[in-house]
C-alpha cells in the first residue's frame, strides 16, 4: 500500500482538501504530449461534481477522521470487515465530506488512471507516432517488467515531484505489477480493453489505499501491535478495496473502450460504495 507516512489531518479550522494537494491536482500528459485543460478533463460522463459543487475547499469539521481511526483501530485488533467498512465509510462520508467531494479531492487519481489507460491503448493501436516510437525503443532495450512499468509511468505522469504525483506514479507502477501477476504472459504493448480497464481499476484501488494510509495511518503507529500483524491487516485492506473496486469496474464494461470516462466513473462509483 505504498510507503507514504500518515498525515496529522483534521486540524481545527483546516479545509477538506489536504494542504499538499495542488489546486488542480496532477496534470498528466496525453498521448500527443500536450496537457489537457481542466474543462476538457472534467467534461466527461460520470465525472465528479464541478469545483463549484464539490471542490470548494470549505472548512471541515473538527476531528473529522476521529471516528474512522477508532473503527480502524478496532479492525486492527479483531480483523472484522465490519469495522473496516465502518472506517472507510466514516473516512469518505465525514472525513472527506461525502463521495462527490472525495472524488473532487481525488480528481488527480481519475485523471492519472485515465491517462495511463489512454497511453496503453495508444501503444496497442499505434495511433500516436510519438508513442509508437517510444514502444519501438522500449522493445529494442528489452527492459524487465519492473523497469518497463517505471518507464511507462514516467511517460504518463509529469515529474514535478509533488506528493500527489509520486503517489499516483507508485499506484500505477503497482497496478502494472499486479497485471503481470494476474496475467504472466501478457504483452504490455498489446493489452485488451479489459486488461487496460483492470490497470485503471487497480490504480484507483491503490490510490484509495494510499488515502487510507495518509488519513488513518496514525492508528498503525499508536497501537502496540506486532508489525507482522499490521502488515497482514494492511494486505487484507488492499485486497478488500480491490474487490470492491472490481465489482464497480465490472459494472462499467460498456465504457472499457474509453479509459478517460471509465476512470472518472469508476472512482466516483467506488467512493459512493465506500460512503454507504
Amino acid at each position: 500500500m505504498g510507503t507514504s507516512t500518515s498525515s496529522s489531518g483534521g486540524r481545527s479550522g483546516s479545509p477538506f482538501d489536504p494542504e499538499w494537494l495542488a489546486p488542480d491536482g496532477v496534470t498528466p500528459s496525453n498521448s500527443d504530449g500536450e496537457t489537457q485543460s481542466d474543462s476538457e478533463q472534467d467534461n466527461v460522463e460520470g465525472a465528479p461534481a464541478s469545483d463549484s459543487q464539490a471542490g470548494d475547499n470549505v472548512i471541515a469539521p473538527d476531528r473529522r477522521f476521529g471516528p474512522a481511526r477508532s473503527q480502524l483501530g478496532s479492525y486492527l485488533r479483531n480483523g472484522s470487515r465490519d469495522n473496516l467498512r465502518g472506517a472507510t465509510r466514516s473516512m469518505v462520508s465525514k472525513g472527506m465530506g461525502g463521495a462527490s467531494r472525495a472524488a473532487s479531492t481525488m480528481r488527480s487519481t481519475a485523471r492519472g488512471a485515465g491517462a495511463l489507460g489512454q497511453f496503453l491503448a495508444a501503444a496497442r493501436d499505434g495511433t500516436d507516432p510519438r508513442v509508437t516510437d517510444w514502444v519501438a525503443r522500449c522493445r529494442t532495450a528489452n527492459l524487465s517488467a519492473s523497469d518497463l512499468a517505471l518507464e511507462i509511468l514516467k511517460e504518463v505522469i509529469s515529474g514535478s515531484g509533488s506528493i500527489d504525483e509520486e503517489s499516483l506514479r507508485d499506484s500505477g507502477t503497482d497496478a502494472l505489477a499486479n497485471l503481470y501477476e494476474n496475467h504472466p504472459d501478457v504483452d504490455i504493448f498489446y493489452l485488451t480493453d479489459a486488461q487496460i480497464a483492470e490497470v485503471i481499476g487497480l490504480t484507483i484501488a491503490n490510490q484509495i489505499c494510499h488515502f487510507i494510509d495518509m488519513q488513518l495511518g496514525q492508528t498503525y503507529e499508536k497501537l502496540k501491535h506486532d508489525p507482522a500483524q499490521i502488515q497482514e491487516r494492511r494486505t487484507d485492506i488492499r485486497e478488500w478495496v480491490w474487490a470492491e473496486v472490481r465489482v464497480t469496474l465490472e459494472e462499467k464494461k460498456t465504457s472499457y473502450a474509453d479509459p478517460k470516462n471509465l476512470a472518472q466513473s469508476v472512482l466516483q462509483s467506488a467512493l459512493q460504495v465506500f460512503a454507504e
